[in-house]
């Protein structure tokens, strides 16, 4: 009452006291009942419950039974409104991996306590904050296949860098180049930052993904496109983006996601292979963008990106599958943001239908590291 006086005034002091006494005669169970009791539909009454809206249960209730996990959508909402623990990542070859160890990643150790900026600053950089998940779909697309000195990668939507940077120290190890691009010259210059802590020269292009990979026709070995989308995936990390994001976000991200995996095939070599990323489980965003792209080619397989992320992680990973080798990670059940990854290889022959022609980028959203 005190604050309310100093700022307003009495009055006001008076009528915040008198609601806060009207509010503190009823339980917080019982204020629940009387607000649920206003819901038109059980999706809206789950909503309520679990601070979601219905259009975003209902796409992550589509995710989950295409799993045949319906009967976990609770569970994940519940995991949604829980702070995540911080999970640090060591770079390979250039830190050592702390305790307490994360299990799937072998990257991956949890913070002591306190500001992990101290862990950072002490190793230089080569340790960083970044989820265990985002970790492993980098780990599995350099994990796809046995490498080879004198390969070429590229992180085609590299901002903020976290994933570039590990790619960077495996690069490293391997006598591998590689390249990062970003679109946005302030995430570019947080790439640019990121990478400081890795031995040796990553060029950062600044050019619409899509413009950059037409250029650059079967050149690459390797490329992640951890796609611009809505981040439905990280809910956990920005509650309030969940009432920020509308459907249309969506339907606006959804070409795009397809253009840039569809010239990021053109830009691999035969044999290549893309890692497609995205920190949503929005079918609209994973399976549709695939499933769109591989209408229109011939020149492409698909690799079980289930058994190669198995091979990297440390423990089996509960992965529920479809049978596509598909993966989806979630929070409630592996403890990471809901990461899904698809690995796709170029084959022999080129032979294709036109990709659709660019459109004009829509407003880039936030995307994990």
């Amino acid at each position: 009452m005190n604050l309310v006086a100093s700022e307003v005034g009495r009055g006001p002091s008076s009528f915040t006291n008198a609601v806060l006494r009207r509010i503190s005669r009823d339980t917080p169970g019982e204020w629940q009942e009387r607000i649920e009791e206003e819901a038109r539909s059980d999706d809206e009454r789950l909503g309520l419950r679990t601070a979601h809206p219905v259009w975003i249960i209902r796409a992550l209730r589509r995710a989950l039974m295409a799993e045949g996990r319906v009967d976990e959508l609770e569970a994940l909402l519940e995991a949604d409104n829980v702070s995540p623990e911080v999970t640090l990542v060591a770079l390979p070859g250039l830190a050592e991996r702390g305790a307490p160890e994360r299990p799937y990643a072998p990257t991956a150790f949890g913070s002591p306590g306190g500001d992990p900026r101290q862990i950072i600053a002490a190793a230089g950089g080569t340790v960083r904050v970044q989820d265990e998940g985002s970790q492993l779909v980098a780990l599995a697309l350099a994990a796809a296949a046995p490498i080879a000195a004198g390969e070429r990668w590229l992180d085609l939507c590299a901002g903020p860098g976290g994933k570039t940077a590990l790619l960077a120290a495996i690069a490293r190890q391997h006598d591998v180049t590689l390249e990062a691009n970003e679109v946005i010259p302030a995430r570019a210059g947080l790439v640019r930052k990121a990478l400081k802590a890795v031995p040796g020269e990553v060029i950062v292009h600044e050019q619409d993904g899509r413009i950059l990979t037409s250029a650059k026709t079967a050149q690459f070995d390797r490329i992640l496109v951890d796609a611009p989308c809505t981040g439905l995936g990280a809910l956990r990390r920005r509650p309030e983006a969940r009432w920020r994001k509308t459907p249309a976000d969506v339907a606006q991200l959804a070409p795009l996601q397809e253009q840039l995996l569809a010239g990021a095939l053109d830009a691999l070599k035969p044999g290549g292979i893309v890692a497609y990323v995205t920190c949503s489980p929005h079918l609209a965003e994973t399976t549709g963008v695939i499933t769109e792209v591989l209408r229109t080619r011939t020149d492409v397989t698909e690799l079980d990106a289930g058994a190669v992320l198995n091979r990297v992680a440390e423990h089996p990973l509960d992965l529920a599958s479809d049978g596509s080798g598909r993966v989806q990670l979630w929070p409630h059940r592996h403890g990471t943001d809901a990461m899904f990854l698809a690995l796709l290889q170029r084959t022999e022959s080129p032979e294709r239908t036109k990709s659709p022609e660019p459109t004009e980028s829509p407003k880039r959203k936030p995307k994990g590291e």
